[in-house]
């Protein structure tokens, strides 16, 4: 999981398109495929893949308390950042330097899995539990991420369509199979693996869930 902050990081900071693309197919290339793909997803600022109907459903009141809890209680210095920045991950970031680990032990498995457990949780409290385990053993950036990719913004100028030709570039596949692929599928992790693998031409489309 820090690869990938590390890498998003890398993102945010050039405005090229070209630039993005070439340094997620850097990332994804030198990932094992299972990290790939899982990272596809959340590179394209998803939890779950298109196709799958759950969601987490925490809100934002509940992960704003989560931070202030995890930061020692500093909701003062966690408002004055969320005003400067404007997004609850980079937020959580400045307020939780100084409090969170400074090694990173969580893994994009971990992520995954919690996500799930999540999505599979009835109650606010007991989701807000199963987050809580994973912040708490996340770095600052991790945090910053994971925070960004529950609700759904990474803002780091990165789309889908830009995680396409990523794909295509990292694993030399056209870019308009890679499309057609994601397109049938709506998993954009799938898609990551199939063309690692060359196989896009074995994409079909999904009975009962709709495509682009």
């Amino acid at each position: 999981m820090l690869r990938l902050a590390e890498t998003s990081e890398r993102i945010a900071w050039t405005t090229k398109k070209s630039e993005k693309t070439a340094i997620v197919a850097e990332y994804l290339r030198s990932r094992q495929l299972d990290d790939a793909a899982i990272s596809a997803v959340f590179l394209s600022s998803w939890a779950f893949p298109a196709f799958d109907e759950r969601m987490l459903q925490i809100g934002g009141s509940l992960l704003w308390k989560l931070v202030v809890e995890l930061s020692g209680g500093r909701e003062a210095a966690l408002r004055a950042a969320y005003r400067k920045r404007a997004d609850l991950g980079s937020a959580a970031y400045d307020v939780l330097l100084a409090k969170a680990p400074t090694s990173a032990t969580i893994t994009l498995q971990d992520v995954r899995t919690v996500f799930d457990q999540m999505a599979e949780t009835r109650t606010a409290t007991a989701k807000a539990a199963v987050l809580k385990w994973l912040l708490e053993r996340a770095t600052a950036l991790q945090a910053n991420y994971i925070l960004k990719i529950i609700t759904g913004e990474l803002r780091i100028g990165l789309k889908e369509s830009l995680v396409e030709e990523a794909i295509a570039k990292a694993y030399d596949e056209p870019l308009a199979r890679v499309q057609r692929a994601n397109m049938l599928l709506g998993d954009i992790g799938g898609t990551l693996q199939l063309a690692a693998e060359h196989r896009l031409d074995q994409a079909r489309m999904r009975l009962f869930h709709p495509i682009g």
